[in-house]
Parts: C-alpha cells; structure tokens; sequence
C-alpha cells in the first residue's frame, strides 16, 4: 500500500516539474522576441548616388531596421549576405527558400523593415531607376554589421 502511493506521488511530481520546466521554456522564448522588437534603426534611402543614410548601420542583436524612401522614384533593396530566420514578419521584404531577402518597389515615403536575430556584416544592394525619358537603374551597395 505505501509502495503504490509512492509510485503515484512520484508521478504528480513528475508531471508538476515537466510543468514548470516547459512554463520556463516558454517564458525565455517570449522575452527573446520581446527584446528582439523593442531596439529600432532608421535607415534613410534620399534620391541621389550615394544617399543610404548612415551606412553602414551597426545595431545590436534583435533590433528591427526600418527603410524609408524618402526618393522621389520607387527602389529595392536585395540582400546579397543570407539573413536566415527574422524576428518578426518583415515588412515588404520577402525571403526565398535559402533565407535570402528582397523587397517588391518601395514608393516614395513608404518602408520596408526586418529584424535580424544573427550576428554578422549583411551586404545589400538599393536599386532605384532614375530619369523619367530612358530611365538608367542605380545600385548602390551598402552594409548592416549585427554585434
């Protein structure tokens, strides 16, 4: 009689610490991806040949960069360095199957953003078409360093 409460006792207690142990699990992921959304960076794409204000970007793990096209023509931005998984859904920014990212055209006055959860140098490319007659597309390179 007492070796079958004890069997029974030891499984409540079993149960009652996979419990907290998944609760402790879930809390940690949570405040990741809380911390990951709170650090934003501003990143300002202006309509001439050199104009990524600043470039390069250096940010901290987590911290959301956001693009504003503040050019008179659409651009895009094409990520040359594979950015992997993102914090959050990016902002006008599609991924291909190899964590490779890009953005549709950004219209004037509109943004795009994403999050970075890895460290590293990410190169990227901004394209813009300039000229109204015979357009001539534009790339500039510029860098996001993630410490």
């Amino acid at each position: 009689m007492i070796k079958a409460k004890n069997k029974q006792w030891g499984k409540g207690v079993y149960g009652i610490v996979s419990f907290f142990v998944a609760c402790a699990v879930c809390t940690c992921f949570l405040n990741t991806a809380a911390a990951a959304e709170r650090d934003h960076k501003l990143v300002v794409l202006k309509s001439d040949y050199t104009a990524i204000s600043p470039d390069p970007l250096k940010v901290k793990q987590g911290t959301t960069i956001i693009w504003i096209n503040e050019g008179n023509e659409p651009c895009s931005i094409i990520f040359k360095t594979k950015i992997g998984i993102a914090c959050t859904n990016p902002v006008n920014f599609y991924a291909d199957l190899f964590g490779h990212y890009e953005t549709g055209q950004i219209l004037p006055g509109a943004t795009a953003s994403i999050c970075f959860l890895r460290k590293g140098t990410y190169q990227y490319e901004v394209k813009r078409m300039f000229g109204e007659e015979k357009p001539v597309e534009k790339t500039i390179p510029a860098t996001v360093i993630v410490e």
